[in-house]
């Protein structure tokens, strides 16, 4: 049966009964009178994006901290992003390269976001906004099982041997300073790296832990190790432990206030913790942060505030995150 509207017309308050009637409900009354209804905080943000209605993220594809699965972001990184653009009314749209396009591909604005276990540096917040950590992660040496070394290895023991690791990271500045490395190997795929380590064409490799922890868990690269590296105050990037970020194009500030709300909130809820121990990172150390803060000073205050080139008093999205 169809519902008829009513065609009865409510009466308007006069301006004194309007007054009469705040008197009587008192303050709780007034908010309820003159706040908007909760249903209009949750009406998504307008925000500029590379494609209307979608996050666009510059990635890899390496689990477990990014793939996909029936068309959607699945492992830790891209389950987290997909997380905030839903709060955010969009959508995570994963755009696949090679790592070394993914810092250019923000900067230019043909992405919105990159990630993938990406690490923090100076240089990187030079160049484009870089969000809170949204887990941390230590410094590892991937290598054969027979390799005889044990416990911690030594930015030393490296010399004589060759040393792999994938084009556009972090440390490939300072791992091509480290004395006795006969060869600098770089890849494009952890794949290609983690073969030649297996098949002797290469000694050592210095990959994400993630993705190792994931092959050696999956049986898909049988006869590999991983070793954490002892720190080096000679070398602060390969041998500790990096703010894993997204980093997010340095002029749309309010898509990146918005998404590193979203980053604070994961952090609150342990929305983060949950993600990584669904995709196998369960071990509570990629919670802890790196003392002393490296960022302190370079891009943040003591307190959270955003500094240096792209400093900005940052938007409170924290509405859309309850």
């Amino acid at each position: 049966m169809t519902r008829r509207r009513s065609s009865v017309v409510q009466p308007t308050l006069s301006r004194r009964a309007f007054g009469q009637r705040l008197a009587g409900l008192g303050l709780a009354g007034f908010a309820s009178l003159v706040e908007p209804p909760a249903v209009f905080a949750a009406t998504p943000p307008s925000l500029k994006t590379v494609e209307p209605g979608f996050i666009t993220v510059a990635t890899i594809p390496v689990m477990p901290v990014t793939g996909v699965k029936d068309g959607a972001f699945i492992g830790t990184d891209g389950s987290m992003i997909s997380v905030i653009a839903e709060k955010l009314g969009l959508k995570a749209k994963p755009a696949f390269m090679e790592w070394s396009a993914t810092i250019e591909s923000v900067k230019t604005g043909r992405a919105d976001v990159m990630l993938g276990n990406m690490g923090w540096t100076p240089q990187r917040a030079q160049i484009m906004l870089c969000t809170d950590a949204i887990y941390y992660t230590g410094a590892f040496v991937t290598m054969r099982a027979g390799t005889p070394i044990k416990g911690h290895v030594k930015l030393s023991d490296f010399s004589g041997h060759s040393v792999g690791c994938i084009t556009g990271v972090t440390i490939v500045p300072e791992l091509k300073k480290i004395p006795g490395i006969t060869e600098v190997k770089l890849y494009d795929t952890f794949d290609a790296c983690v073969r030649d380590i297996i098949a002797g064409r290469l000694d050592f490799g210095v990959l994400d832990a993630p993705f190792v922890d994931n092959l050696i868990q999956s049986g898909a690269a049988a006869g590999i190790q991983q070793l954490p590296i002892s720190s080096d105050p000679n070398y602060p990037i390969i041998s500790n432990k990096q703010h894993s970020v997204m980093g997010m194009n340095a002029q749309n500030t309010d898509l990146f206030d918005a998404v590193n709300t979203g980053v604070r909130w994961l952090w609150a809820t342990k929305g983060n913790a949950e993600l990584l121990t669904k995709f196998g990172m369960s071990n509570p150390d990629y919670l802890v942060p790196p003392t002393p803060d490296p960022r302190i000073g370079v891009d943040r205050t003591a307190d959270g505030g955003i500094i240096g080139p792209f400093a900005h008093t940052m938007k409170d999205y924290k509405q859309y995150f309850s």
